[in-house]
């Protein structure tokens, strides 16, 4: 089989309060026409607001990690085109035939980025009922534009995977959104006959068009048929694209510049400024952590949640034992979200972050056990507790006192015979039965270091 080539035209809903040229409410998932005015609804006569610094900031935040030239000068062109989810007929963006765009070129993880623009949200419109949600209408987009460069749908989800981890540290995307994607899809044995997917919308969906089209053109290819270039949207019900339109192209926007916003002017002090605001990213935490000795699986798992990595690096602030926390954290939160079936979000939504952050300074100065640690994190997924305030009135603080061990390690001893005389034969294994009587004595509060250097000292007694 040929080469294909794929290219991406990211739309990502930018984390804003307010819309691009109003004040209203970038709560789309309100009730259907609740967060709307005469400005993001096109009343004639309204005239739209200074755009959103946020938004505007935060893509050019994106343009940074990705190296791109950012223009000092941009400004906002009308994108014409007739749909009912367009009430004023043209959409308002920084592209097109007179624009400079926010920024041109850069790269992200091998894959070179063509340009990245800032522009409105349409309406939503559900052709099944001819209603029209205008709480969209207006919402600020940044549309990510790459050049053709995935050669598989593996590398497409690994790269979208990396996009939105960046983008989770800069806070640029809205986590309650899906991004939404038009896909160049072209193979070699067309000649590389472009054929383009519309509004495919959500991370997996892009992912699996791409494996689609591609089999699609295959198949056409194999029965002697010709790639049409044209419009295509993804069915995810039918698995399948299906036809849209022929392809058009820029002209038939009649882009013209938009008269009722002013060039949007910025200089190299404010880019310097917006720097300043980038924080570590995840390739300067993978190789950080990998310097304080943590293993890739933990590293990975650390890095790729932010809710995590901020667990983490507050532990780091305290002095705490990186590789000890960064192993409780891996195992012990993600056993507890998998085994409630909950996400990091839930997570969120407890409001526990605090109480995770004392339960590692316990647990990282040894003031209680690992098993102990396990229980509470269990606990804390139930409900809301101070754990220091919890740990003291259960006495459930380690056990290190050699002597108190030596008494419990010798009862376990006597109560054991077979034990003890399976390990005299060979079988090592045999201890851990001791081991676990004098835990459980203990209420799991033992500290099992000592535990088994005075069990190996004593039972050599017997």
């Amino acid at each position: 089989m040929g080469k294909i080539k794929v290219g991406l035209e990211i739309h990502g809903y930018l984390n804003t309060k307010e819309k691009l040229f109003c004040k209203c409410s970038t709560n789309i998932l309100d009730e259907p026409n609740k967060n709307i005015c005469p400005i993001c609804t096109s009343q004639p006569g309204a005239k739209p607001m200074i755009p959103n610094k946020e938004a505007f900031n935060k893509v050019l935040k994106l343009a940074l990690i990705f190296n791109s030239k950012i223009n000092l000068k941009s400004n906002f062109q009308r994108k014409h085109y007739s749909w009912p989810d367009l009430p004023s007929g043209y959409q308002r963006t920084i592209s097109g035939s007179y624009s400079s765009f926010s920024a041109i070129g850069g790269s992200f993880k091998g894959i070179r980025i063509k340009e990245i623009h800032l522009e409105e949200d349409p309406a939503a419109w559900d052709p099944k009922t001819g209603k029209i949600n205008y709480n969209r209408a207006g919402f600020p987009l940044v549309e990510i534009v790459t050049e053709p460069d995935f050669d598989s749908s593996e590398i497409i989800k690994k790269w979208l995977q990396e996009l939105i981890l960046y983008s989770s540290y800069l806070d640029i995307f809205n986590n309650k959104l899906n991004i939404k994607s038009d896909v160049n899809v072209s193979i070699e044995e067309s000649g590389f006959k472009r054929v383009e997917l519309k509004n495919v919308n959500s991370f997996s969906n892009i992912v699996r068009a791409v494996e689609v089209e591609v089999e699609r053109q295959r198949e056409l290819i194999k029965n002697g048929k010709e790639i049409k270039q044209e419009t295509r949207r993804f069915n995810e019900e039918l698995d399948t694209t299906e036809f849209m339109r022929s392809k058009e192209n820029a002209e038939d926007y009649m882009f013209i510049p938009e008269p009722d916003l002013p060039n949007i002017i910025i200089d190299e002090k404010y880019i310097n400024n917006l720097k300043k605001e980038i924080p570590e990213l995840p390739h300067e935490k993978r190789e950080k952590y990998k310097q304080l000795g943590l293993k890739n699986e933990d590293i990975e798992v650390l890095v790729s949640n932010l809710y995590l990595t901020e667990l983490f690096e507050h532990a780091l602030d305290k002095g705490l034992k990186p590789k000890e926390v960064g192993l409780f954290l891996r195992r012990e939160i993600m056993r507890v979200l998998n085994y409630n079936k909950g996400t990091f979000k839930d997570l969120e939504n407890k409001n526990i972050k605090n109480e995770i952050s004392q339960l590692l300074e316990l647990l990282s100065s040894e003031k209680i056990s690992y098993t102990t640690a396990q229980k509470i994190i269990e606990k804390l997924w139930e409900e809301k507790f101070d754990v220091d305030k919890y740990v003291k009135e259960n006495n459930l603080i380690q056990v290190q006192d050699t002597k108190k061990i030596e008494e419990l390690v010798n009862k376990a001893l006597k109560e054991a015979p077979k034990a003890v005389e399976d390990y005299k034969c060979g079988n090592s294994k045999a201890l851990n039965f001791i081991v676990g009587i004098v835990m459980r004595e203990t209420k799991g509060t033992a500290d099992p270091k000592i535990v088994n250097k005075v069990l190996l000292e004593e039972v050599k007694k017997f």
